[in-house]
């Protein structure tokens, strides 16, 4: 499940019935006047209207692999999500990286307006440096583009699924049988740059 509150504390707004935090979504519509928090000029198809919902950079990723799930991603960090959630999406999906390192693994964000290239180089809370390679820094400079070294943009959590052995049941229903029960390995890795440590492993 990912829901938002949006800014920090939302709308600073605790419901008394419920004790939820109310969120501040109002913040994400575009306004004729105003650039977006993160310096963006107001965009025409994001404009209040009644009964319409604003931009959200909300990423959830579910994926399955032969109809099973292969894992879940998620993250906060505003329009940096996007990013984050798709390279730790290529980096355990398709590069094949652990899950600690697909998480832990140094980012890239790139917004188009400012025209820069923002990646990571900060120290988390273990200790912990996450700076992109300097090779890497050297070619997307190669390439044309303006880096500037930046801090922590955007957080993921990852939970992986691998399967190892799979039971039938047996047993039948009304409509055929039950199918099987299959058994593996749930990986679930806390992204260390929220400065928070997993509570159990």
């Amino acid at each position: 499940m990912t829901t938002t509150v949006n800014s920090v504390f939302g709308a600073g707004v605790l419901s008394p019935s419920t004790g939820i935090v109310l969120n501040n979504e109002m913040d994400d519509f575009s306004t004729p006047t105003e650039e977006s928090p993160e310096q963006l000029p107001p965009a025409p198809a994001n404009f209040i209207q009644p009964g319409k919902r604003p931009l959200s950079s909300m990423t959830p990723l579910i994926v399955l692999k032969d109809g099973k799930l292969a894992g879940v991603i998620g993250g906060s960090g505003g329009m940096n999500i996007i990013p984050a959630v798709t390279e730790v999406f290529i980096n355990y999906f398709i590069l094949g990286m652990n899950a600690v390192a697909a998480v832990q693994s140094p980012r890239v964000y790139h917004k188009l307006i400012p025209n820069v290239v923002s990646y990571e180089n900060v120290t988390v809370i273990d200790g912990e440096h996450i700076e992109l390679p300097e090779e890497k820094v050297v070619f997307l400079e190669g390439r044309g583009h303006q880096l500037k070294a930046d801090g922590i943009k955007a957080i993921c959590q990852l939970i992986t699924q691998t399967f190892e052995s799979s039971v039938d049941l047996g047993r039948k229903n009304g409509r055929g049988s039950l199918g099987s029960v299959n058994f593996g390995t749930l990986t679930a890795v806390s992204d260390p740059r929220k400065d928070g440590r997993p509570a159990a492993e």
